[in-house]
């Protein structure tokens, strides 16, 4: 399935883009294919249609972004590092008019909004941040969610990882009910899934 959404057009700008951007190049890995591809199985499950995603810190959105544009009603990426975004927005993704970026901490109260309102919130690199139960806009979202986080505490930009699903469990916001949980190796480590449903308090 993700696969096919990547295209021939987009595989050629990963190419040309990536020869002197080996971070690009490295969001397209076997690893990164093998946890998004996971994370999506699930949210097919998912009673959505149309939806309004968002996907926070969305990277250059590689995967992601392809593999659901189609079926969004929009799809917005929030990430803190303004050059990834510009390299998705201007040389990978400059055909979808159902695609937006913001690039902010997504603790910044101007994404308070854009994340309360979504009616898909996804977040697969919660082991770069502080938990998912500090961030106020999810307490305020009747979203479901899509999060994952990993065991892989050898890489140092990984500030917050988890040694098992329970202990990732803990890391969600209080409003959080789960519908799915699951795991999945790779060879770094074990990736952690979590599929839920978030109600307004």
């Amino acid at each position: 399935m993700v696969l096919k959404s990547i295209g021939i057009d987009l595989f050629k700008n990963i190419i040309k883009h990536g020869r002197h951007n080996p971070a690009l190049l490295d969001s397209y890995s076997p690893n990164q294919f093998k946890s998004k591809e996971n994370l999506l199985s699930h949210i097919d499950n998912l009673p959505l249609k149309n939806p309004d995603i968002t996907i926070l810190a969305s990277w250059f959105g590689s995967i992601l972004v392809p593999a659901l544009i189609d079926q969004a009603e929009h799809i917005t990426c929030i990430d803190i590092d303004r050059e990834c975004g510009k390299v998705a927005k201007n040389r990978l993704f400059q055909k979808y008019k159902n695609l937006s970026f913001h690039y902010r901490d997504i603790w910044d109260p101007k994404c308070h909004d854009i994340i309360k309102n979504a009616d898909l919130v996804i977040n697969t690199s919660c082991e770069h941040m502080p938990n998912m139960s500090e961030l106020p806009a999810l307490y305020q979202s009747n979203a479901y969610f899509a999060f994952q986080s990993n065991n892989m505490y050898h890489i140092p930009t990984h500030t917050n990882c988890v040694s098992s699903i329970d202990e990732f469990y803990c890391q969600l916001p209080r409003n959080a009910t789960i519908i799915t949980e699951d795991e999945i190796e790779d060879d770094r480590g074990i990736r952690y899934t979590l599929i839920g449903k978030l109600c307004v308090e």
